[in-house]
């Protein structure tokens, strides 16, 4: 296997681009409200949306690492802030730009959200949307207009964002799916539902920077014997099924470990451990997982490791030592086991 695959990061899909048009967007817009209210003297909505402003950039952190759910959630609630405070401070009361902003939020959470979070989200904007009406029937906003709302405006607003929101949903639903079914079809393998390599790449190097010092691990790559050949003997379906229950043995022996399918017949694994002698012994029982009776299949596997920090502090590094510790393995007929010298 090429090790420079693992050096290559897959390219940004649509709703990867489409998160990150939505931050750049929001950002420009609130920085020039920000500049937009200064000039008309509201100085105090210009700090609103400020203040919002780099909060909106923090969204792109979100999205590069492939959280594209928490980066929409974070920019709604960015929005529904900035939308609240301006029509709470805004000397011109609540008019129908209240509809407009609040029924757009909701559209874009719709659109991208999955079912749990997007309800979340519509109570998240709706309460506050309600208390901002409720205080300007009371006179507690900074609107110098006068009480010109009431509940039958109220009543108007909740009815045209409901149907906005509903519709949006059920496009959202009926055509294009949810983003968190997409997110999940993009860094989980359908088959056995572990993270694929994008996904293991992102969260092992996050994982591996954020180690303390005296903290050592193992990275483990395993390849199934002769896995192609299962394929054609036994069928893509009983193959699929091997996979499967290679899976739940290497969960079952290390639950806490963070694994991954990285290609048709490897598995990696990322495990904490005490010294080389503590990786051997992860690398042995990766090795004892992968060894069983399937479907009328005996399976085995080559296992390759290297260990962190002595090898490397970089995931892309490590990956390529394991590797060559694979290479070493599957040339070996006994003890199909290498690691780092």
């Amino acid at each position: 296997m090429d090790s420079t695959q693992f050096i290559r990061r897959p390219p940004v899909g649509p709703m990867g681009r489409i998160v990150r048009i939505a931050v750049i967007a929001v950002t420009v817009a609130l920085v020039c409200g920000s500049t937009f209210n200064v000039l008309m003297g509201h100085r105090d909505v210009a700090v609103v949306f400020a203040l919002a402003a780099p909060l909106g950039i923090s969204a792109w952190g979100f999205a590069r690492a492939g959280y594209y759910e928490a980066a929409v959630v974070l920019l709604s609630m960015v929005l529904v802030a900035v939308v609240t405070l301006t029509l709470y401070l805004s000397p011109t009361g609540i008019h129908d730009h209240a509809v407009i902003a609040y029924a757009g939020i909701l559209l874009f959470t719709a659109l991208l959200l999955t079912r749990k979070s997007f309800v979340w989200m519509s109570i998240a904007t709706l309460v506050p949307a309600v208390a901002v009406f409720v205080l300007e029937f009371m006179g507690l906003t900074n609107s110098q207009m006068g009480n010109r709302t009431g509940w039958p405006a109220l009543f108007d607003f909740l009815l045209v964002t409901g149907m906005v929101g509903g519709i949006g949903r059920v496009v959202s639903e009926i055509l294009f799916g949810s983003l968190g079914d997409a997110q999940q079809s993009a860094i989980k393998d359908p088959v056995t539902g572990l993270s694929n390599r994008q996904r293991f790449l992102v969260t092992a190097s996050s994982r591996i920077r954020g180690a303390d010092s005296d903290e050592s691990g193992v990275l483990v790559l395993a390849d199934l014997d002769n896995f192609r050949r299962v394929n054609h003997v036994v069928g893509h379906s009983a193959a699929d099924r091997i996979l499967v229950e290679a899976t739940r043995r290497l969960t079952a022996a290390f639950p806490r470990a963070l694994l991954a399918r990285m290609g048709d017949d490897e598995f990696a694994l990322l495990e904490d451990v005490a010294g080389e002698e503590g990786a051997r012994d992860v690398a042995r029982r990766v090795s004892e997982a992968l060894t069983f009776q399937h479907a009328g299949v005996s399976v085995t596997a080559a296992v390759g490791f290297s260990i962190y920090p002595r090898d490397s502090h970089g995931i892309d590094s490590l990956l390529m030592a394991a590797d060559s510790g694979l290479t070493a393995a599957k040339s070996l007929s006994t003890g199909r086991i290498s690691g780092t010298a």
